[in-house]
């Protein structure tokens, strides 16, 4: 593939122009739809008259269909976009990095989506598009899969689209937690993507930040067991990523453990634990639910997360090497690969 796309380059190198400007207005009105053609040049930097004449050829090739509210995409334009997005790192230049930080973490697969989430809250929901993609594609009959919560996970559930039907898939939190935003629970994110992908759930109503004493009577509860021993032979997993002190501030620990992981130097937090930037764990918030050595078998695990200001994060956490998968973007890509490059040169 990338052989192919750099003879591309060479020979036809317009063509991969097209290709891009076409992704953008397919993208933007999947992401705004019903959206007018001035809104779509105005964000996309596109000449009235450009933007006209893609629509007319997308609606010509039936992507796309006009109304008096603005332009939608047809689900032959949904599905379109679906199939370019596996060319889109080719296409805007980013699979290198990919294969980089593939290198780095000894990782299985890398997915990089364009643009930096943390200034681009399309990318961000570009994210989510592709752990839903990443999903699909590894489902199989009687799996069963973990997910975290947060704002990135919390936007694959609108991106699985139709035609799914995974009745024989288990959807679980991969930890307890009534903490944080509704929207942006496990357990309310766990159930929201069995619906859409027609597959089971199950789950547990636990809030963060028990006492110690408390996390060990509730795993005797004889349905809590039955939920966790669900979670825990759980068989692919994907979880967020976030920065230490962040997660800390909005989980509400105490100013003793905050300051406590600042004394040492916790730089990145996944599933409550939080590590320093060489990827040592250095503290628990106690938990019922996926502990590591949980993880050694589970046969897929993809952390998601992007932005240029989780790069430290990401980086921190991928040290550990539990991780098989990075799903993240543009921004937190060029980041660490720059970090990295310059901790070569020192």
């Amino acid at each position: 593939m990338d052989r192919l796309f750099t003879i591309i380059q060479r020979f036809a190198p317009e063509s991969l122009e097209i290709m891009e400007t076409r992704y953008r207005l397919l993208r933007q009105i999947l992401h705004h739809q019903p959206v007018g053609r001035r809104q779509l040049g105005k964000e996309l930097g596109l000449s009235e008259r450009m933007v006209r004449s893609e629509m007319e050829l997308l609606r010509s090739r039936g992507a796309v269909y006009f109304t008096a509210a603005g332009i939608y995409l047809t689900a032959y334009g949904e599905e379109l976009l679906s199939d370019i997005d596996e060319l889109i790192p080719y296409i805007f230049g980013i699979q290198t990095l990919a294969e980089r930080i593939k290198q780095m973490f000894n990782l299985t697969e890398v997915i990089i989506v364009p643009g930096d989430s943390q200034d681009d809250y399309l990318a961000k929901r570009d994210l989510g598009r592709a752990a839903a993609r990443f999903l699909k594609r590894n489902l199989y009959l009687g799996c069963t899969v973990a997910v975290t919560g947060g704002s990135t996970l919390a936007e694959m559930v609108t991106a699985f689209g139709d035609g799914i039907n995974a009745r024989d898939v288990l959807v679980v939190p991969a930890r307890g937690g009534l903490g944080e935003e509704m929207e942006q629970q496990a357990g309310v994110i766990a159930a929201r993507i069995a619906g859409a992908i027609g597959a089971q759930y199950r789950l547990l109503h636990i809030p963060d930040n028990l006492e110690e004493s408390t996390v060990e009577i509730l795993k005797n509860d004889v349905h809590i067991k039955t939920v966790v021993q669900a979670i825990k032979n759980s068989d692919i997993l994907l979880h967020g990523i976030g920065s230490a002190m962040e997660m800390a501030n909005r989980r509400g620990l105490a100013s003793e453990e905050i300051d406590y992981l600042q004394e040492k130097r916790a730089i990145g937090e996944a599933l409550r634990y939080y590590f320093d930037k060489k990827g040592k764990i250095v503290y628990e918030v106690p938990g019922i639910g996926l502990e590591f050595p949980d993880l050694q078998n589970i046969g897929i695990i993809a952390a998601v997360a992007g932005g240029k200001n989780k790069a430290d994060a990401i980086k921190a956490v991928l040290s550990h090497q539990h991780e098989s998968v990075l799903i993240t973007d543009e921004g937190a890509a060029r980041k660490i690969i720059e970090e990295n490059n310059g901790k070569d040169d020192g």
